[in-house]
């Protein structure tokens, strides 16, 4: 995003593609970017950048936890919550223990809510970038 004739539009969109990046880096940013950018409307837009990027590099360099992960993977599950049947949502839960006990890499339930994403149609979790953990060149390492 260049910092360069931006508008609140723009920023809210490029939040909005990020949340849940974000959120399984730091909750605490997530947050107050978002109440940042929420009151937004013409305010200075070269401030406004400026700290909203500041934020979300803070935000970004903390680790991403698997406690963390694992609640940003159940943000995500509620979007299903009313047209999972309970073998699905059993399934799902099963996964995200899983990863969460750490029996399995954060791939496999991604790639169930991925599954999900699509089978389901929801439009607003196919621009997660936070569902697609790397670049389909990079998911060579999950063989290893």
């Amino acid at each position: 995003m260049s910092r360069k004739n931006v508008s609140p539009g723009q920023i809210v969109s490029f939040h909005t593609r990020h949340k849940l990046l974000l959120m399984a880096h730091s909750p605490k940013h997530y947050s107050s970017l978002g109440k940042m950018i929420a009151g937004t409307g013409r305010k200075q837009m070269k401030q406004l950048m400026n700290d909203y990027i500041s934020g979300l590099m803070q935000g970004l360099s903390l680790t991403a936890t698997v406690k963390k992960n694992t609640n940003v993977m159940m943000h995500v599950m509620g979007y299903f919550k009313k047209v999972l049947n309970d073998d699905e949502k059993n399934e799902l839960l099963e996964i995200i223990g899983s990863y969460h006990r750490g029996f399995i890499p954060q791939i496999v339930p991604i790639t169930l809510l991925n599954h999900y994403v699509r089978k389901y149609d929801q439009p607003y979790l196919k621009e997660q970038y936070y569902m697609i953990p790397h670049p389909h060149e990079l998911m060579l390492r999950n063989h290893v």
